[in-house]
């Protein structure tokens, strides 16, 4: 089920502005709704990552991240201990929480775990949810800290082409 030894695949969303990396096979699918939907091979955890641009800000206010994440999840998931740190001029917060969900394949409830993730940095504001099973931790939870840690938003200089992103030209 693990994924290791794949190549990673750069995600690149709106000409730069949000990119990571995810490991090669996991099914890369845009929404209607207007985030991306990204998927494991074995469907056995599920990524989603949107992204905002923010409001005109005062340079280098970046928003409360922790505060944001803090008040949507302690609507439905109680109060996580969240997890904040700073890459230059962005801001992330992210906490993990349990929770039972219908496992339809099994027809049984199952413990999830559920990961959610936001960043800033005073242009852009990303969110990524991470939902996998919990005994598929041993290999889901290694994934999700390399995506996480692959996170990057831009500083509103948009690529003129796929060939200008950073992964390409450092191989040149």
């Amino acid at each position: 089920m693990g994924q290791e030894g794949a190549s990673p695949r750069v995600v690149v969303i709106d000409r730069g502005n949000v990119e990571l990396i995810v490991p090669e096979g996991w099914v890369v699918t845009p929404r209607a709704e207007g985030h991306l939907d990204i998927r494991d091979p074995t469907d056995s955890c599920k990524l989603e990552v949107s992204y905002l641009r923010l409001p005109p800000l005062r340079p280098g206010v970046v928003p409360p991240v922790s505060d944001f994440l803090r008040d949507v999840l302690s609507k439905e998931h109680g109060e996580p201990p969240i997890t904040t740190e700073s890459r230059g001029s962005t801001r992330i917060a992210w906490a993990d929480y349990a929770f039972e969900e219908l496992d339809s394949e099994r027809g049984e409830r199952r413990t999830a775990r559920g990961r959610w993730l936001l960043a800033a940095n005073g242009l852009f504001q990303a969110l990524l949810t991470f939902y996998y099973w919990a005994d598929d931790a041993p290999w889901a939870v290694p994934a999700w800290e390399r995506i996480a840690a692959s996170l990057a938003l831009g500083d509103g200089r948009q690529l003129a082409s796929p060939r200008e992103h950073w992964g390409l030209r450092r191989r040149h």
